[in-house]
């Protein structure tokens, strides 16, 4: 049966989703977790929460999902051996090197790969299973035929969201936040500025804003397809939202989920509706939404009381066997039985002789099954009851009590995961090089053409292998594989073993799925842009022969990693800030009149180029990064110069202003390297 996964912000939403029969949920502690914002967590209220929902037989999921900077490696460790000691059910990570650091301290600690690992293949999964994970989150834009291949394929636990907001980027994959005011999206403190309005030519005017996804409608298709974990979005929202989620999967399940607790969903949470577009493979317009006054009014005070109500009182979730022996002589005994475990309890007062009427099994069944106000209900009851005894009610009501708070506290109990291990050794620092490569990268061979500069390396499209080949060999040749190939996994296969065949030796792979398939095939590897390594553990766990690092650091961070293999940094490039499989052109346009090419403008009038790759489609900043100039003070191997959306004449003039570290004659920006993000 599939788990029904619940957010949880606050202990309010803990409550929720326990009493309105969640089977697990997902929290997070006061640092390294994706929802920042939150309320989240203090260490007591951590320890009450865990207690309180093991008492009901719920899983807890703790979320330490965030990419983490070298400075914070000590306090990371610290909140992992602090985490270890609650007893939680497993950990959400995003960092490789967080996961390896986890693996080294605490072997046996179940791990889960969130889905801003940009889990989208088949690859990808066998990938982070290979890793250790024991699960692995989908990326939400996955149509319902991919997932079922994957399925049928890994044994692997699968989570998939089934309801709540949708981001437009690529889980994983958005510098949007970043760039536009230093708080990442990979580090827990996304500002969402794809919900403020871009307009694509002819569009809705909010073309970066979809509405929220939910696949209630589908829950009994994904149990059948055998999804292990079906999971709600929104440790920010209110403890309501959860308890309306919660009640509508479960109803959604049993095949009672109605028109009328689908619009109260609506009410409770939306932007102007929901969407199932990702999963039936229905993309376009119709997918896109932003939130309404009239949305934001949808939740009134009747509503919300109507939800609450809910979960202001214990709800009898769990069922339990009850045995009671009351016999002349001798204590009476009571002892209660669920999810494995058997409290046991005697009375200190003995039975007396009835004097007018003796207790009977059924009134002694009545007293003792009366079980309101715990999280229990009797379902098999056995009474040994010895003729002419008696017992008063306080007696028996004492009883009871006292074995359901006994089988609350077994439940409850923490069972700390060990830390047995240490830290995983680093390699000594490397000493950089004083003259640092120049390295290139094309959208298109077409954009290289004019090139008249010295360089060691030149990355192009695996699509354009044979063209690549001729016209530069193997020895400096890169070839790029797409950031995401949602179902395209087979077309990505076929084009590593050419490349294979031509001679190609490097692979550039932007995520964990493709950095598998070229391995396989003994590619070196190149960790180019999407694959988001930010500190030193990452870098060794990662699996590359060199990295391009995260574009979120620092000149100082990158100064002060420890790394065994060569690393390089972005100089010159129009970032990309979003990769997207919903094209936001497509809301005014169709892909026969735009050709794969476009813009989209925001409210100050910044227009955003947006280029189509492999069924993404990519925004990118309209101010170029620049740091040719000032490319001393980055300490690295290589200089990466990343062209996208240039023509083959700019492309030239932009590298000859780089190889000369000549002051831009174009508007740009220095991007994070001054002061990172928070």
């Amino acid at each position: 049966m599939a788990e029904i996964l619940a957010p949880a912000g606050s202990p309010e939403s803990v409550y929720a989703a326990v009493r309105c029969g969640a089977n697990a949920v997902y929290l997070a502690g006061e640092a390294f977790n994706a929802r920042r914002g939150a309320k989240n967590f203090t260490t007591a209220q951590l320890q009450e929460c865990v207690a309180y929902c093991h008492a009901h037989g719920v899983k807890v999921y703790h979320a330490l999902n965030t990419l983490v900077q070298d400075s914070e490696i000590e306090a990371l460790k610290a909140e992992i051996e602090r985490i270890l000691t609650l007893g939680e059910d497993a950990l959400i990570l995003q960092d490789l090197g967080v996961a390896e650091i986890v693996k080294s301290l605490a072997p046996d600690m179940p791990l889960h790969a969130s889905t801003q690992l940009t889990a989208h293949s088949l690859a990808a999964v066998q990938a982070l299973e290979a890793r250790g994970f024991k699960r692995v989150v989908l990326a939400r834009e996955m149509s319902r035929e991919e997932i079922e291949t994957i399925r049928r394929s890994t044994d692997v636990e699968l989570e998939y969201f089934v309801h709540g907001a949708l981001c437009m980027c690529v889980s994983g994959q958005c510098y949007m936040s970043a760039f536009f005011g230093a708080r990442s999206g990979n580090r827990g403190l996304c500002a969402q500025p794809c919900r403020l309005p871009f307009a694509a030519p002819g569009g809705t005017g909010h073309d970066l804003s979809l509405k929220d996804n939910s696949l209630l409608h589908h829950l009994p298709d994904l149990e059948a397809m055998g999804i292990d974990s079906f999971k709600i979005e929104g440790r920010m929202k209110r403890p309501e939202y959860v308890a309306a989620s919660v009640r509508a999967c479960k109803h959604a399940l049993a095949g009672t989920y109605s028109a009328g607790e689908e619009q109260n969903l609506k009410n409770i949470f939306s932007r102007q509706g929901f969407t199932d577009g990702y999963y039936t493979a229905h993309r376009g317009r119709q997918m896109f939404g932003s939130r309404t006054k009239e949305d934001v009014t949808g939740a009134d005070s009747k509503l919300l009381k109507e939800y609450a109500a809910l979960f202001h009182k214990e709800t009898p979730l769990i069922a339990c066997d009850m045995c009671v022996s009351i016999r002349k002589d001798a204590p009476p005994y009571m002892s209660m039985s669920a999810l494995g475990k058997t409290a046991e309890v005697t009375a200190d007062t003995l039975p007396e002789a009835a004097i007018h009427r003796a207790l009977t099994k059924e009134d002694v069944s009545a007293r003792i099954t009366k079980l309101g106000g715990t999280q229990f209900y009797a379902a098999n009851v056995s009474v040994d009851l010895e003729e002419g005894v008696m017992l008063s009610a306080g007696t028996l009501n004492a009883l009871r009590r006292s074995c359901a708070m006994e089988l609350d506290a077994l439940l409850a109990r923490q069972h700390p995961c060990i830390c047995t291990g240490t830290m995983p050794p680093l390699t000594a620092k490397r000493e950089i090089k004083k003259t640092k490569q120049t390295y290139l990268r094309f959208a298109d061979i077409v954009q290289a053409q004019q090139i008249n500069i010295h360089f060691d390396k030149i990355i192009l499209p695996i699509e354009q292998a044979a063209q690549a080949v001729e016209a530069y060999g193997v020895e400096k040749l890169i070839l790029e594989t797409p950031r995401v190939f949602f179902g395209k996994e087979q077309t990505l296969i076929g084009q590593l073993e050419a490349a294979k065949q031509l001679g190609v030796r490097t692979i550039s792979v932007g995520n964990i799925g493709a950095l598998y398939l070229a391995k396989q095939r003994g590619f070196r590897i190149f960790a180019g842009l999407g694959t988001n390594l930010l500190n030193s553990y990452a870098l060794a766990a990662c699996g590359a022969d060199e990295a391009l690092l995260s574009v979120e650091m620092s000149t100082a961070q990158i100064a002060a990693l420890r790394s065994g293999i060569p690393f390089g940094t972005i100089t010159y490039g129009h970032i990309p800030l979003m990769i997207t499989r919903n094209c936001p052109l497509r809301n005014g346009t169709d892909c026969s009149r735009c050709r794969h090419t476009g813009y989209i403008t925001d409210r100050k009038g910044e227009k955003f180029a947006v280029r189509c790759r492999y069924g993404a489609s990519e925004i990118f900043n309209p101010h170029a990064l620049y740091m040719a100039d000032r490319d001393s003070e980055i300490k690295s191997d290589f200089s990466l110069l990343y062209f996208t959306t240039e023509s083959a004449e700019e492309a030239a003039h932009i590298a000859a202003l780089c190889s000369q570290r000549a002051t831009p004659d174009f508007k740009f920006t220095r991007g994070l390297y001054a002061k990172g993000v928070l």
